[in-house]
């Protein structure tokens, strides 16, 4: 037995769908601070290995590196303003994935140190430290 249903019963399970999804998102992002960092060998995750060759990977805090389990793991940073309250802080494009690679032992908690490609992906160098919202 098939059920049919009009266009205003799909679109309004569509809606229904897209909202719950973006209210998911939205409670799996959390708030921190970045700033940015010219990396140095060894990493607390990978010694000597080169980091990654697309430049976009961070250092952790300790809350969220947690003795190593971060590494290798992958965090989408978004840029939400400055935390000296500067305009226009964020750029167009305020999104960026990263891999942990590294840890931040001076970061404010919880709070990454991204390599300078993924904060001026995400921020401008002027600006330096930024608030952000992030998910894993």
């Amino acid at each position: 037995m098939a059920i049919k249903l009009g266009a205003a019963a799909v679109g309004a399970f569509a809606l229904y769908y897209f909202c719950a999804a973006m209210l998911i998102g939205q409670v799996a992002a959390k708030t921190g601070e970045a700033t940015y960092y010219t990396p140095t060998l060894p990493s607390a995750c990978y010694g000597n290995d080169p980091p990654p060759s697309n430049g976009l990977f961070a250092a952790a805090s300790p809350d969220i590196y947690q003795n190593g389990a971060a590494c290798g793991t992958y965090y989408t940073i978004t840029c939400t303003g400055a935390t000296s309250g500067e305009a226009d802080a964020c750029t167009g494009t305020p999104t960026v994935t990263v891999e942990i690679i590294d840890l931040c032992p001076g970061c404010s908690e919880p709070g990454f140190d991204l390599s300078e490609t993924a904060f001026t992906q995400i921020s401008y160098e002027s600006i330096g430290r930024i608030n952000i919202n992030y998910s894993q």
